[in-house]
């Protein structure tokens, strides 16, 4: 998985299968952005993510690309949570742009990928002084269930599993 030297494979095609399960439970939106340095070409994903449709951008900061941004704002979410690779570049200025347009962010570190550990360190502590929470899947997705009664709660609960076993 190019990009990634920090998060084994196994642990983030996890993460992300757990998220997107969890999300269509929940009813909360994926988007999927990706960074094309190619006119027309389109970047390969894992493929936990290949039900979502991409938005291709050809600029680093995905609220700085008008296709994105509509998106996210015809959501109309004001909590957001981001995961991808690589944690210094796409995650970065992704979370960054969210912070400067009002967004309270999660960064969902067990669905992110960096280049290096120092190097995602950084990354990590600006997200983070920016006003991003460090978080993971499995805290994110709890933090947003209803009642353990539930059915959906006890859906997302099925599909964090896989983390206990």
């Amino acid at each position: 998985m190019a990009g990634n030297r920090t998060n084994p494979e196994a642990t983030l095609r996890q993460a992300v299968s757990i998220l997107v399960e969890a999300t269509q439970v929940l009813g909360i939106p994926i988007l999927r952005s990706v960074i094309s340095l190619q006119r027309g070409v389109v970047p390969e994903t894992i493929k936990e993510l290949r039900g979502e449709p991409p938005i291709v951008r050809s600029m680093v900061g995905v609220f700085d690309h008008e296709g994105s941004r509509q998106v996210f704002e015809a959501h109309g979410r004001s909590v957001i949570a981001i995961g991808g690779i690589s944690s210094q570049i796409a995650v970065l200025h992704a979370v960054l742009g969210a912070r400067r347009s009002g967004h309270a962010v999660h960064v969902l570190v067990d669905a992110c990928g960096g280049l290096g550990k120092r190097t995602e360190r950084a990354a990590f502590n600006q997200m983070e002084a920016a006003g991003a929470t460090m978080s993971s899947v499995a805290s994110f997705l709890t933090g947003m269930t209803p009642s353990l009664k539930d059915s959906r709660t006890q859906a997302v609960f099925g599909s964090l599993s896989p983390l206990w076993t």
